[in-house]
């Protein structure tokens, strides 16, 4: 449904979906009548299903627990409320009021999730269905199935450029493309802009006026450059490497300009980054980037006549002998969209949320998808259906831990208590990494850099074995961790410290007990126990917990050259063993691209051969990674997706206005 972000709430009412579906094209019942539903709620009505009262429930959200108060009639449900949840703003602002409202409507919890907020959809919906139950109904009688009207028309558009997905890339494309003198239509599968941008903390920038007031000279991008292609064995696209760069002079100020609010970080946010590297430019709240990235696309809607459809997912390329000639979507409602345009941009998001395209690319390893879940592939794979070639798919932003059963805790406990437990534990340079065998597998230090230390996991599994034993969980419940010898806190995000040094860590050996309960953290009294209990081979255990404790006690990493200092002891039990999973923020391979941000054919024998009127960005296209994701700078992902966005709009209208626009005439 076509949308203008400022003047109309961002979800409509089911009730007016339908009025307006029918205007448009009229609608056709084509799961039942709207009799049949109207009898099927007589039916509900005549039933005593509830205790009349308010009930709550909690099932676990994307973030963790959700909370709800549910008040029902003997045969209806009358008021939902969510009364506490960590879900990000913005990003769940609909399913928090949607979703409560459609279970309302349609006296259910078998509603449609939200899309781009399905964690926290199906949180909902779950925590609403164990107040139900509790309440005195069956499964059967709230999960009864939605019938819902369904609209079969057609509706066809004419654009310049169409730009399939409405995250970072694809906003920053279609601002371009339309201040240039474009006419855009862009078709964003979630209810609302921003994607895998959205979760970020921030992005690089090589200067910019917020550096220039702190008095920061801009970065030399020649240096970074070669850092660059060095870390990437020179197998990534130097010449899409070198065009991102040299646009990041100009982007933070083109961004802020444009509405994005952010700073300059004085030093980078994660301790590990080389120096001369610092472009880190945080959101003052990133939760308010969808909005800020939506009022982007309201201005070009406003200004220069651009349309935006949300809930519209693209699923299909228009192409004849070779050459792509639009698109074809499928709004909410049901209605075809067929998007004819002289050039096509995919950005959408990359396939994070398709395990398997994941798995495939890992080489079979599983990994946690904690970025934007709707990003399944699309863009990708409509290249793809046109033998479009891929590149650098095994390139991820693999990025932060994921503690095993962290997210089942329940209980009234303050946010950083529990954070603390069920996350920070993780983020300990002094305790010993052991893979799924027993064998301690990287120098724990590098914790202070998320993307080395998650590939070193990933490179061992789908999971490792973090250790603790008792003594250690007391000493930092008690004192904190500079008692045990950290000498440097974590930060994460927009959280300054996980890692208090001086605090204790409160509640830490409760909320521990409830996992170990659980039976997601191993406990036992000696190494052997601990290896049954978690796989890993005794004796090979033991080894590698010999070596560590001498290692401690001797003040020095014989293996990988840690500091020594950081090598807590650990010669007595009982032991703990936490279950550690990567985390996935976004998948940064994808369609293979040349210097011009043309899709090519998969073609090598001809020196692959642009596929005319297809161009990709930020997550559908692969060639600024070779087969790892950079850690030259901070910001690199959210960095790309805004440049490359910017660059593929300026190309994409060349191509379709048959005009020359310059983005890197002065650096």
């Amino acid at each position: 449904m076509k949308r203008n972000i400022f003047t109309k709430t961002l979800m409509l009412s089911l009730s007016m979906l339908l009025v307006f579906s029918m205007i448009l094209s009229g609608c056709v019942p084509k799961e039942t009548s709207k009799e049949g539903q109207e009898q099927a709620n007589e039916e509900i009505k005549d039933e005593s299903i509830f205790t009349p009262g308010i009930y709550e429930g909690e099932a676990a959200g994307f973030n963790g627990p959700i909370k709800v108060k549910v008040t029902v009639d003997v045969d209806k449900i009358t008021d939902i409320e969510v009364v506490s949840h960590s879900e990000t703003e913005n990003i769940a602002t609909n399913a928090i009021t949607e979703i409560p409202n459609s279970i309302i409507e349609f006296q259910s919890v078998a509603v449609d999730s939200i899309s781009g907020a399905t964690g926290a959809s199906n949180g909902i919906k779950e925590a609403v269905k164990a107040a139900l139950l509790s309440a005195g109904a069956s499964e059967e009688q709230i999960t009864k199935e939605v019938i819902k009207e369904i609209v079969t028309g057609e509706k066809e558009l004419e654009a310049d450029v169409v730009i399939v997905g409405a995250g970072g890339s694809g906003v920053a494309a279609a601002v371009t493309a339309a201040e240039n003198g474009a006419k855009v239509i862009v078709l964003e599968k979630a209810a609302i802009p921003g994607g895998t941008t959205a979760n970020g903390g921030g992005f690089f920038a090589a200067d910019s006026e917020q550096a220039r007031k702190l008095g920061h000279e801009k970065l030399d991008t020649d240096m970074i450059f070669e850092m660059w292609m060095n870390e990437m064995d020179w197998k990534a696209d130097a010449n899409l490497v070198r065009q991102f760069l040299d646009l990041s002079h100009t982007t933070a100020d083109w961004l802020e300009e444009r509405g994005v609010i952010f700073h300059k970080m004085d030093v980078a946010v994660q301790q590990s980054h080389a120096e001369g590297t610092n472009g880190y430019h945080k959101y003052d709240d990133y939760t308010k980037t969808s909005e800020q990235l939506g009022a982007m696309l309201d201005r070009i809607v406003q200004e220069n006549g651009a349309e935006v459809y949300f809930e519209t997912p693209a699923n299909e390329l228009i192409a004849k002998d070779g050459v792509v000639t639009g698109v074809i979507a499928k709004g909410k409602d049901g209605t075809t969209y067929k998007v004819n345009a002289d050039s096509v941009i995919l950005a959408s998001g990359g396939f994070v949320g398709n395990d398997e395209m994941v798995k495939e690319a890992l080489n079979g390893v599983s990994v946690n998808a904690s970025g934007y879940n709707t990003n399944v592939g699309d863009g990708i794979n409509m290249a793809l259906s046109q033998g479009a070639a891929t590149r650098s798919m095994e390139a991820m932003v693999l990025h932060t831990f994921n503690v095993a059963g962290g997210s089942k805790i329940q209980g009234d406990y303050e946010f950083m208590d529990l954070y603390q437990a069920t996350n920070s534990v993780a983020y300990m340079p002094i305790i010993p990494w052991l893979d799924a065998h027993g064998f301690r597998y990287a120098n724990e230090g590098i914790v202070y850099d998320r993307a080395l230390s998650t590939n070193a996991l990933v490179a061992q599994g789908s999971y490792g074995w973090f250790i603790y034993n008792e003594e250690l969980l007391n000493t930092l419940e008690n004192e904190g961790a500079a008692a045990a010898g950290m000498k440097e806190n974590i930060a994460m995000g927009p959280m300054p410290d996980i890692t208090p040094l001086h605090k204790g860590w409160n509640k830490l050996t409760e909320i521990v007990g409830k996992m170990v309960d659980n039976g997601d953290v191993k406990k036992a009294d000696d190494l052997a126990g601990l290896a049954e209990l978690t796989g890993m081979d005794p004796e090979i255990l033991q080894v590698t917990m010999d070596k560590y404790n001498e290692d401690a006690r001797n003040s020095v990493d014989t293996m990988y050259g840690k500091d020594g200092e950081l090598m807590y002891e650990m010669s007595s039990g009982p032991y703990y063993a936490f279950q550690i999973t990567p985390n996935n923020l976004c998948t940064v391979g994808g369609a293979r691209i040349n210097a011009n941000f043309q899709v090519v054919l998969d073609d090598a024998k001809n020196g692959y051969t642009p596929i005319k009127n297809l161009y990709a960005a930020g997550a559908d296209a692969g060639g600024l990674y070779s087969d790892h994701y950079a850690h030259t700078i901070e910001g690199a992902a959210q960095s790309w997706a805004y440049n490359s966005g910017r660059l593929v709009g300026a190309r994409a209208t060349e191509n379709s206005l048959g005009i020359k626009i310059d983005l890197l005439g002065k650096k």
